[in-house]
């Protein structure tokens, strides 16, 4: 070892003065990735005792990192080619640029913005065709309130990919200022009717105790939603789930009005725009028909947004199926939910994953008008191969049976798209991934992961309902075939 130090040292020194200089942005990247990594330790030793699983994964993603850091000391020459800056420190080890990576992403799910931005400027400095680290600094810095920064990562991960980056906050936080910017915080002091929140997930978890004993939530949901104006912690998503909650609850959304009209005012205009006509026009769309064929012979797996997925590493079974379905906001973590995605099912309010490349788009909503809407504004051309049409926009319209309509109310995306391939009938097997009904929580890409599980759904009911036909069982598994 001494050795090989000795002679690392003696070649180091005769590059001399000219390499020197040339190593100077390494040995300033270096160290900076030095100080990152002492404040993700930091963080971690700080966070080692919660029993939130987001905190968890993060404290179990640092330690995979620090494994990384400590083979790459045990390597004499390229730890000295490190310290020396003639090596930059992603380059020196292979899997410390992902391990950091994946600390990001889990600083992000975990609450900890500030360090998944440091984390993350650091790794799309260091590796500037990182699609992955731009995506994430966008998200980040968009959580954070740093609308500008976040647009301008957006653009960067566009640049690579030809995707913009779904930003909630911006969209809806992000408000111009002025009259338009008053009328919203007006309507939203009318709405809360003398309500305050502190603490934006607090007010949503009053909120729905409030709707389920049969009082009125509304106020305390305006208080929430004005928390989040206050700290910029995502009123866009905040916003887009209560309307969602109202419509899909059967109640009036007239009430809502006021504050509907404020935000369209105030909301800056979409940075994709709309499809186009041309666009529509040019899109492959697939009727009931079509999907029967899509998934005839084939095996399909349907993937829960669900924290049970984080318990197992259920990854290379869910991509070893023919045909993996995901739903709404779902997040890709591949130990654990593989990577693979087919087909994404997603309710026309959410604003999650329409970008994501898909052989299918399932698009459902109740309402024909609200379906075209949807899809006019978030569908891109190019990032389906199909879309299903508006046959496929409301399964539970032609597939339940009057009684299954009165215990299935307002069904979830996963148990609509589920009842369509089980009486499509055609498939080698149907098996659920991580379904437990939301009872061990929810896990979402990082900007859905504050909302709330919508207590309009039936889930005892959906749970009989597969329980009922299931053929097996295991403690990740729930097959119907």
């Amino acid at each position: 070892m001494n050795t090989v130090r000795h002679r690392t040292r003696r070649a180091v020194k005769r590059i001399g003065t000219a390499a020197a200089v040339s190593a100077a942005p390494s040995l300033r990247l270096n160290r900076r990735y030095a100080d990152v990594a002492a404040d993700v330790a930091t963080t971690a030793s700080g966070l080692s005792a919660s029993s939130q699983w987001q905190r968890i994964a993060l404290t179990q993603a640092v330690l995979t990192h620090a494994q990384a850091l400590a083979e790459l000391r045990r390597n004499a020459m390229r730890s000295l080619a490190v310290e020396s800056g003639i090596k930059p420190w992603h380059a020196a080890w292979p899997s410390l640029f992902t391990s950091l990576l994946d600390v990001a992403r889990r600083a992000e799910s975990a609450g900890e913005t500030d360090l998944a931005v440091e984390v993350y400027r650091l790794l799309a400095d260091s590796r500037p065709a990182s699609q992955g680290s731009w995506r994430g600094l966008a998200t980040s810095l968009d959580a954070r309130g740093d609308y500008a920064g976040a647009r301008a990562a957006s653009d960067r991960y566009c640049a690579l990919t030809g995707r913009r980056v779904p930003l909630p906050h911006d969209g809806a936080a992000g408000m111009e200022s002025g009259a338009a910017a008053g009328e919203l915080d007006a309507a939203l002091a009318a709405l809360s009717g003398g309500v305050r929140a502190d603490d934006a997930v607090d007010a949503w978890v009053e909120a729905e105790r409030v709707s389920a004993v049969g009082g009125d939530p509304l106020p305390t949901f305006a208080a929430a939603l004005a928390a989040t104006r206050r700290d910029g912690s995502g009123f866009g998503a905040g916003y887009d789930a209560l309307v969602a909650r109202t419509v899909a609850s059967g109640e009036s959304a007239a009430t809502l009005a006021p504050l509907v009209t404020a935000v369209n005012r105030a909301r800056r205009p979409a940075a994709g725009g709309r499809l186009t006509a041309d666009d529509a026009a040019a899109l492959q769309t697939l009727d009931m028909s079509g999907l029967r064929g899509y998934l005839a012979g084939r095996s399909v797996c349907l993937v829960a947004n669900s924290a049970r997925l984080l318990e197992h590493d259920a990854g290379p079974l869910i991509d070893s199926y023919d045909v993996v379905v995901r739903f709404n906001s779902f997040a890709i973590d591949a130990p654990h939910t593989g990577t693979k995605t087919d087909v994404h099912a997603t309710i026309h309010l959410h604003s999650f994953n329409w970008s994501h490349p898909v052989d299918v788009r399932l698009v459902f909503s109740g309402k024909r008008d609200l379906w075209r809407t949807s899809v006019l504004d978030h569908v891109q051309p190019g990032a389906q191969t199909y879309l299903g049409d508006e046959s496929l926009r409301w399964p539970a319209l032609n597939l339940f049976t009057p009684t299954e309509r009165a215990d299935f109310k307002v069904p979830t995306t996963g148990f609509n798209t589920l009842r369509l391939i089980d009486f499509l009938d055609v498939s080698t097997a149907i098996d659920l991934v991580g379904f437990d009904f939301y009872d061990g929580g929810a896990y979402r890409v990082p900007e859905a992961m504050h909302l709330p599980v919508a207590a309009a759904h039936s889930y005892e009911n959906e749970r009989r309902w597969v329980m009922d036909r299931a053929v097996a069982t295991t403690d990740i598994t729930i097959s119907l075939r």
